[in-house]
């Protein structure tokens, strides 16, 4: 619920509470670097912000940042965003994911399962999601979340159908 009584939609909020204790100790995260923020508002304003380091004719789309969430504001048949997590919850950390679809869109992710030898280690996943059917108007919202058995990092998945 809004502050005005309307009903909160998934732009309103976020991934959810924030528990401080697993702040602490949040297992995965989600780094961008720079340069791919910088790409990024080419990408949504077409600003570059950098003179150093010119907006490329055809910057990749906002949705490729590297943030634990998902935003695609016009899906047409489907799309793939690519996520790279790095592991800060120990070694020897195994991760398996758990998607809540969003009302009207297929949400694939792979690999389905991410195993890390040492804190510190990288891994990429590809997520693809595809339209069902026509255009709400509104946006829609699930999740993925990974999670190992003591961790569990969610985030959130927000799709406007075109």
């Amino acid at each position: 619920m809004n502050g005005d009584g309307s009903v909160a939609g998934p732009m309103d909020f976020g991934s959810g509470h924030i528990r401080p204790m697993h702040a602490l100790d949040p297992g995965l995260v989600y780094d961008a670097s720079y340069q791919e923020y910088l790409l990024f508002a080419c990408a949504g304003a077409g600003a570059q912000l950098d003179r150093s380091i010119p907006c490329p004719a055809r910057p990749p789309a906002p949705y490729q940042l590297n943030h634990p969430s998902v935003v695609v504001h016009s899906l047409n048949g489907s799309v793939t965003v690519h996520r790279t997590v790095t592991n800060v919850g120990g070694n020897e950390a195994r991760y398996s994911v758990a998607v809540v679809e969003p009302v009207g869109v297929s949400v694939k992710v792979s690999p389905r399962r991410l195993s890390f030898a040492r804190t510190g280690e990288k891994k990429a996943f590809k997520i693809k999601m595809e339209a069902k059917g026509r255009s709400s108007g509104k946006f829609l919202a699930g999740s993925y979340a990974w999670g190992d058995g003591v961790h569990v990092v969610r985030s959130p998945i927000v799709v406007l159908v075109a």
